[in-house]
């Protein structure tokens, strides 16, 4: 039998006996888990090629809600996730700048067990953490490579375990440690940000029950233009110190050919390490809720503008999101 064309550029792992995740279940590990810096794993990149130009149509996936009845499942399955639930009273803190990105904690007045967040969650590994978000009924997370593959060290990273709707240590829905993981061989042999991009899925977590029970999934979307409205989503340890799920709200843009071109997305933004491959969704909590793209990392001033203000990020296109859910099976 031929092997499929994107199966040709595409690096895969399945766990067979990895038990790294397993000690994510502590809520002490959780909290003393440290933020994943975007550059420590990137490595040397190649250099930056822009993409050609679009010629397919714009596609995109629908979302799916969660399971009638699982939340009261979930608090009766994990009571002492649940003795510490917050007042939900607080309301959303504005930060930001409105000319640039407005920011502001999604859940710090609670847990905030609303669909469509709570298919985003907070990502552990052996490397540290990074953020991700359901987008698939198959219990498929997306994160960024390089919160999956160690490019400096040429090696995957392991150890991953996602908890949905994570904030200050509680998993509300337990963790759900990885099964299988997919990158780009590209991410291996260049490193560039278009290529940033990984799909990871879920084993069941200690009830037995997979990820979607709980929270439903996000659409995917690809090959749309640079310019769109985005929430960008993630557990940032310069805010909130990594414990709580943060949001900014900005226009993109795609930077110059010399770094990327349309191949790569830039948008404001305040969140910095720990935030990495947290969804960008385009109509979020607006009857789309597509996942567009996730947070790569900043090269400099001149590809991605202030550090601190802006971060950049893979477009999803048929060249990657789309060959890497083929493989795994989204």
């Amino acid at each position: 039998m031929a092997v499929p064309a994107y199966a040709q550029g595409i690096m895969s792992i399945e766990n067979h006996g990895d038990r790294g995740a397993s000690r994510w279940e502590s809520r002490q590990e959780r909290l003393n888990a440290r933020p994943l810096d975007w550059n420590a794993t990137r490595g040397t990149p190649g250099r930056e090629t822009p993409e050609p130009r679009i010629r397919a149509n714009p596609g995109q996936t629908s979302g799916g809600l969660p399971a009638p009845g699982s939340t009261r499942q979930a608090r009766e399955a994990f009571p002492s996730e649940w003795q510490s639930e917050p007042d939900e009273s607080g309301g959303p803190i504005n930060f930001g700048t409105k000319d640039v990105f407005t920011q502001y904690c999604e859940n710090c007045g609670g847990l905030n067990l609303n669909w469509p967040q709570i298919a985003i969650g907070k990502l552990f590994s052996d490397g540290g953490t990074c953020s991700a978000s359901v987008v698939s009924g198959q219990n498929v997370i997306v994160t960024a490579a390089h919160c999956c593959y160690d490019r400096g060290k040429g090696d995957w990273i392991r150890g991953w375990s996602f908890a949905p709707a994570y904030r200050d240590g509680a998993t509300p829905f337990g963790t759900f440690p990885w099964r299988s993981a997919r990158i780009l061989t590209r991410w291996r042999t260049v490193g560039d940000r278009k290529s940033d991009v990984c799909v990871i899925k879920l084993n069941n977590n200690a009830s037995g029950q997979p990820v979607t029970y709980y929270t439903g999934w996000l659409g995917r979307s690809w090959d749309w233009g640079s310019v769109q409205v985005h929430h960008a989503l993630g557990y940032p340890g310069n805010i909130g110190g990594g414990n709580k799920k943060e949001l900014c709200v900005s226009e993109s843009f795609s930077p110059s050919n010399a770094c990327g071109g349309s191949a790569v997305l830039n948008t404001g933004c305040s969140m910095t390490y720990g935030s990495s491959g947290g969804p960008w969704i385009r109509h979020y909590r607006d009857g789309g809720n597509w996942v567009n793209s996730v947070v790569s990392g900043y090269d400099n001033e001149t590809c991605t503008g202030t550090f601190g203000s802006t971060f950049n990020g893979p477009r999803f296109t048929s060249s990657n999101i789309v060959p890497l859910c083929t493989a795994i099976g989204c």
